[in-house]
């Protein structure tokens, strides 16, 4: 068996089949620059994971209580289930169920961008419109709720696909083009106040430098 055989069969040929129309040569390059390519995206993405659930809470807390999240009428929908996977994870993990700080770091993004839901119009949205601005509160345009959501729902998916071992070089639509939304993680950090912090997050941030091998390489357009 031979080299690009075995690095066939153990990466499977659906995976290198992403990268249509190029040899299995060229194929494993991308695959491997790939790898680099969302690596690059983790600094960005783990900080406004953070800084969006922190933000959340700070103003949600000001409206709805400093306990909402232990509140049944604010988890609702999708959200029961990611709260019941936290409370499941914390139980095993010995620590307190009541202790908010704990809640807070074993929500997944899901839990946080599911807020932004219709279905939380008439609980959350409707009765305290100003919350929206008051979570992104350096935003230059009018906040839309079904905008927000969509935005920061994409970036759930691209997370996800990033944690999954997905292509980021196949590109369907403007937001799935890797400096798209690169510019689109920042923009949000910057409408929540974050600029501070952001000039630190820049320092350790390598995806410019990424992405322009991929673009020499002629792997990105």
């Amino acid at each position: 068996m031979g080299q690009l055989d075995e690095i066939t069969e153990l990466l499977s040929q659906k995976r290198l089949d992403k990268y249509k129309g190029i040899s299995k040569e060229n194929a494993f390059k991308c695959h491997l620059y790939n790898s680099e390519l969302a690596e690059s995206f983790y600094q960005s993405l783990s900080y406004f994971e953070i800084i969006l659930r922190n933000k959340i809470d700070k103003v949600f807390s000001k409206y709805l209580g400093e306990d909402w999240l232990l509140n049944p009428q604010y988890i609702i929908g999708r959200n029961k289930d990611n709260m019941a996977t936290a409370l499941s994870h914390i139980k095993d993990t010995k620590k307190n169920s009541n202790d908010k700080n704990h809640i807070i770091s074993e929500l997944n993004l899901g839990f946080w961008v599911y807020l932004f839901l219709p279905i939380y119009e008439d609980v959350i949205w409707k009765k305290y419109p100003q919350i929206l601005d008051e979570i992104f509160d350096k935003a230059k345009s009018k906040i839309i709720l079904n905008k927000t959501f969509y935005r920061l729902n994409r970036i759930k998916m691209y997370r996800n696909k990033i944690f999954h071992y997905g292509s980021l070089l196949v590109i369907s639509d403007e937001l799935s083009n890797p400096a798209k939304m690169h510019n689109t993680i920042y923009s949000m950090l910057k409408d929540m106040s974050a600029n501070k912090l952001l000039k630190e997050i820049r320092k350790i941030d390598t995806f410019n430098g990424k992405y322009l091998k991929g673009k020499s390489l002629g792997i990105l357009k």
